[in-house]
């Protein structure tokens, strides 16, 4: 569960930080086009200042022309494809679904080690015997292969094909 809840948060920090980066263009995009606009706005203000007459002698190369208007238009918001929205979504629920199993799971571990819990527990252990071919490198078997916990390190142990390296596993048989 914590290597796909690893997963799901990878993927969800990828989609965040694209989304970011998207909204920090669009804020770009929108500043610079709010700058032309304010330009445009003093620009007005001032020829509004002016006497009637002089106001009315305006010439034509003085007026905006529609090329700076075109530039400061404001941008249409790019609707977010809908794979993207889909992904997110996806990735949204599936977390949840990764949060909802690990609160279950702790809150049975909380349960199962206060009173009848702990019965509850008992009767479901079974006898192993650990396979040291297959340990991952973080973990710590007893020497009667009975019993496994997590080391502080990576230990230096034979590389064989069947041994687990990405996740501290071990393949374990009943008896």
């Amino acid at each position: 569960l914590r290597e796909q809840e690893g997963i799901l948060l990878a993927q969800l920090d990828r989609a965040h930080q694209e989304l970011t980066k998207e909204r920090h263009e669009y804020f770009s995009s929108v500043s610079e086009r709010r700058s032309l606009l304010d330009t445009l706005v003093a620009e007005i203000e001032k020829k509004c200042d002016q006497p009637v007459v002089e106001f009315l002698m305006v010439t034509p190369l003085r007026v905006v022309s529609p090329p700076s208007c075109e530039v400061a238009k404001a941008p249409i918001p790019e609707l977010v494809s809908p794979e993207l929205q889909r992904t997110v979504k996806s990735l949204s629920e599936m977390s949840q679904l990764v949060m909802d199993a690990v609160a279950e799971f702790k809150e049975v571990l909380v349960r199962s080690s206060v009173g009848n819990g702990l019965m509850f527990l008992c009767r479901a252990l079974v006898k192993v015997t650990l396979d040291p071919e297959t340990a991952s490198p973080y973990l710590i078997l007893s020497k009667d292969y009975k019993t496994v916990r997590l080391g502080d390190g990576q230990q230096k142990l034979p590389d064989t094909p069947k041994r687990f390296t990405g996740s501290p596993s071990v393949l374990g048989s009943e008896g």
